[in-house]
C-alpha cells in the first residue's frame, strides 16, 4: 500500500470514527462493530506512524475521576452488594458494565490523540454527520407512521438515546463560535432547530426534552454577559432558531397525525408542576411505608400493599389524564412511586447506601424495572452521600477537562455534556445502563483529545502571531 493510499485510507477512518459519534444516534450499541473498525483496530497501525504529541491538558483531570468513579464501582461490586452470598446478582450492575467502560474511555481518548488537528475534523465532520442522522431518523418516523406514530428509535434500545445523543452533538458545534464562518454558524443553529424536532417529535423524551430546554436557556441567560459576546450565538440567534425547530414540530405533529406525541411531553412538565402537594405527600406516605415492619422488602408488585397500589394510580395526577402518558416510556405516577421508596430507603444508610445491587431487592422485585429512573436517587441508595458525590464527579468530567479552554468553550462543553445528561438523568438512571456509561466514556476520552488538539492548535497560533 503506497502512502497516498495510507493516508486516504487513516482519513477516512478518522472522518468515519467521528462520524460514528452521530450514527450511535439511530444505531444505538449496533455502532459497537463501527467504532472497532473504525476506533479499535486501528491504533496499533496509528502507533506507528502518528506521532503523539505532548499532551497541552492534563491527563489526570480525565483519568483521576474516571478511575475513582470505577475504583469504587467495581469495590462495591464484589465487596458490598447488599445481597445476601447466595442470592442471585441482577442483569445491571455487572462486571461488563465496567469494563467495557473503562476500554471505551481509554480507546476514546487514544483514539482521540491520533488523529491530528482532530478539533477541526469534529467541528467540519459532526454536523454533517448529524443531518445525516436526522434524515434517517425522520426517514424511520415517517416508515412507522402507519403503525400509529410510535416513537423513533431506529435500531437502539430505546428512543431516548436518539434525543440524548443528538442535544448533545449538536450543542457541541457550538465550540469556537468566533472562527466559524457564516454558513458553518447557519449550520449550527439549523441543528438546533431540527433538535427540537428529534427531542419533541419523533422521540417524545420528556427527560431530554427538560434538559433540551434548560440547557437553551443557559445559553441565551450567557449572552446577556459581555465576555460572551461574539463568542457565542446571539440570544436572537438562539430564540430564532429555537421557534423555528418548536414552529417545525408542531407542523409535522399537524400534518402527520402525530401532534399528540409533542403534547404529551409539555403536559408532563404541566402535571409534574401543577401536582407538587400531592406528590410531596405522596413521597411521605410512600417512604413511611416503605419502613413499616410489616412491609416485607422483597414483595412482588401484584402482592403491594393497598395504600401503594392506590398511589401509583393516575388520581395523584390532576392537571392531564393519564392518556397524556401514553407515549410516554413509563407514567409519572410509577416513577413517584419508586422515587418515594427509594427516599424512604435512603433516610435508613444516608452515608454509605445499602450495597451496589440492593435496587434489585428495593425496585426490581417491587416493580419490575432494573432501576428507579433517578440517576441521583439510585447513588443514594446504593452508595449513599459518598457514590453521590464520587459519581457528579463523573459527570463534572467535561468540566474538568476544559480547564485551559476559553472560558465560552468550556461552559459549551459542560452545558452540553453534563449539563444536558444530568438533567436527563432525574428521570432516568443511565449510569446505571450499559449503553448509556458505555458511550459517555467513548465521549469524554475524545472530548479530552479534542480539548487537547484545540490547546495544541492555540500554542500554534500564539508562536506564530
Amino acid at each position: 500500500m503506497n502512502n497516498s493510499l495510507k493516508a486516504r485510507t487513516v482519513l477516512f477512518l478518522d472522518i468515519l470514527f467521528v462520524a460514528g459519534f452521530a450514527f450511535a444516534s439511530f444505531l444505538g450499541d449496533k455502532a459497537t462493530g463501527l467504532f472497532i473498525v473504525a476506533g479499535l483496530l486501528p491504533i496499533p497501525f496509528l502507533l506507528k506512524i502518528v506521532p503523539i504529541e505532548p499532551l497541552r491538558e492534563p491527563l489526570w483531570r480525565l483519568a483521576a475521576p474516571a478511575g475513582l468513579y470505577f475504583g469504587y464501582c467495581l469495590c462495591t461490586y464484589f465487596f458490598f452488594t447488599g445481597l445476601a452470598p447466595n442470592e442471585k446478582r441482577p442483569v445491571n450492575p455487572d462486571l461488563e458494565l465496567y469494563v467495557l467502560a473503562i476500554a471505551l474511555l481509554v480507546t476514546g481518548t487514544l483514539r482521540g490523540l491520533l488523529i491530528p488537528n482532530l478539533s477541526h475534523y469534529f467541528l467540519r465532520v459532526m454536523p454533517f454527520a448529524l443531518l445525516c442522522s436526522f434524515a434517517v431518523l425522520a426517514a424511520l418516523f415517517l416508515v412507522t407512521l402507519p403503525e400509529g406514530c410510535q416513537r423513533v428509535k431506529g435500531l437502539a434500545a430505546w428512543p431516548f438515546i436518539p434525543a440524548l445523543i443528538f442535544c448533545t452533538l449538536s450543542f457541541l458545534t457550538m465550540l469556537q463560535w468566533r472562527n466559524k464562518d457564516s454558513f458553518q454558524r447557519f449550520l449550527c443553529l439549523a441543528l438546533l432547530s431540527l433538535n427540537s424536532v428529534v427531542v419533541l417529535t419523533f422521540t417524545a423524551a420528556r427527560g431530554n426534552a427538560l434538559a433540551f430546554f434548560v440547557v437553551f436557556g443557559a445559553f441565551c441567560l450567557l449572552t446577556f454577559f459581555p465576555r460572551f459576546r461574539g463568542r457565542l450565538p446571539s440570544w436572537k440567534q438562539l430564540l430564532g432558531a429555537l421557534a423555528i425547530g418548536i414552529l417545525m414540530s408542531a407542523s409535522l405533529g399537524v400534518v402527520t397525525g402525530c401532534g399528540a406525541r409533542m403534547i404529551s411531553v409539555f403536559s408532563v412538565f404541566q402535571v409534574l408542576s401543577s401536582s407538587a402537594p400531592q406528590v410531596s405527600s405522596h413521597f411521605q406516605i410512600s417512604a413511611a411505608e416503605a419502613a413499616m415492619p410489616g412491609v416485607p422488602s422483597s414483595y412482588a408488585p401484584e402482592q403491594r400493599p393497598s395504600s401503594v397500589q392506590q398511589a401509583s394510580q393516575p388520581d395523584i395526577i390532576t392537571a392531564a389524564s393519564f392518556d397524556d402518558f401514553k407515549h410516554a416510556d413509563l407514567s409519572a405516577g410509577e416513577r413517584f412511586e419508586m422515587w418515594a421508596t427509594a427516599l424512604g430507603s435512603i433516610r435508613e444508610a444516608p452515608l454509605f447506601g445499602h450495597g451496589s445491587m440492593y435496587l434489585q431487592h428495593l425496585i426490581t422485585e417491587r416493580y419490575g424495572y432494573e432501576h428507579n429512573h433517578n440517576q441521583y436517587l439510585s447513588w443514594l441508595v446504593t452508595g449513599g452521600l459518598l457514590q453521590l458525590s464520587i459519581g457528579l464527579l463523573f459527570l463534572g468530567i467535561p468540566w474538568l477537562i476544559s480547564s485551559g479552554l476559553e472560558f465560552s468553550d468550556r461552559l459549551v462543553i459542560t452545558l452540553s455534556v453534563s449539563l444536558v445528561w444530568g438533567i436527563s438523568m432525574i428521570f432516568d438512571s443511565y449510569f446505571n445502563l450499559k449503553f448509556y456509561t458505555h458511550y459517555y466514556c467513548l465521549l469524554i476520552g475524545l472530548l479530552y483529545a479534542i480539548v487537547n488538539d484545540m490547546l495544541i492548535e492555540a500554542r500554534k497560533a500564539d508562536k506564530t502571531s
